[in-house]
């Protein structure tokens, strides 16, 4: 009886130490080591800025280096090739964090500059080295909200002040309309205003209180705003200048902001009355 068990227990182990033996062993699978990817759009200076934390190794291998392959708001583009830092330049904020980052101007030194009218995605790869061998990871960033721009501005170089009227109780007055073009990726829906303030050189003073001018797109001809058609992007104000305006050189600074509160780029136009 005790020699069955014997021969029982080792045939238990022998099958054991069998089916052990033939199980697979798994690989270790090392994770992208290309993580943390950012992209901001700064629209005030017009600069993009890329950023991605890369390990300094993978698969046995060291990084050599990091770069961006930029493709702009077509994934089909053949990226502009820019190398990333971590030595806290080039837009880099921290030297040998592991964090690589570039800011750069976009112009015309990119093939795949972002349009002032882009309003969708755009398209970029993280590219690391790892003693020569490439690890990639593709990203897909919104591009969010674009700022308004200004374009042309209409306002007469000089305006001569009516002359007083002999009846004290009638006011001479000359009128005049100033016009701006707006545009915005986003929609000429998304602009909430446009506007300029004036200040008067000789006074050094701002006028009207320094509060805004407004200009409008609503169409409602001379009997309104002097605007002559809604909707069309083109704003317009009609200015009523009085014997009583007070002379000399006035410098107009021109605006719009969207509805995330964004401005565009400001526009100085002189007036001179006389």
């Amino acid at each position: 009886m005790t020699d069955y068990k014997s021969k029982f227990n080792f045939l238990i182990s022998t099958a054991f130490l069998l089916m052990w033996g033939c199980e697979k062993a798994t690989p270790i699978v090392e994770s992208n080591p290309i993580s943390d990817i950012d992209f901001a759009f700064l629209q005030a200076s017009n600069k993009l800025f890329v950023s991605a934390k890369v390990s300094s190794g993978f698969q046995g291998g060291s990084l050599d280096s990091v770069m961006v392959l930029w493709q702009g708001i077509s994934a089909s583009n053949t990226g502009d090739t820019l190398k990333l830092f971590d030595d806290g330049s080039n837009g880099d904020i921290l030297s040998k964090d592991q964090v690589y980052s570039r800011k750069f101007l976009n112009d015309s030194g990119l093939k795949n500059a972002i349009p002032s009218t882009a309003k969708d995605s755009i398209f970029f790869s993280i590219l690391g080295l790892y003693n020569g061998k490439k690890q990639a990871n593709e990203s897909i960033f919104v591009l969010g909200n674009i700022r308004p721009k200004l374009g042309s501005i209409f306002v007469p170089d000089t305006v001569n002040r009516p002359t007083a009227n002999p009846d004290p109780d009638i006011t001479n007055t000359v009128k005049f309309s100033v016009t701006a073009s707006v545009s915005d990726p986003n929609g000429l829906e998304d602009i909430q205003r446009v506007f300029f303030r004036t200040y008067h050189v000789g006074l050094d003073s701002m006028m009207n209180g320094g509060n805004p001018i407004l200009l409008y797109d609503d169409g409602t001809g001379a009997e309104g705003s002097g605007d002559l058609q809604k909707g069309d992007g083109t704003y317009t104000v009609t200015i009523s200048l009085t014997e009583n305006a007070t002379t000399g050189t006035y410098y107009w600074t021109f605006e719009a902001q969207d509805f995330s509160n964004a401005y565009s780029d400001s526009v100085k136009k002189v007036l001179v009355v006389q």
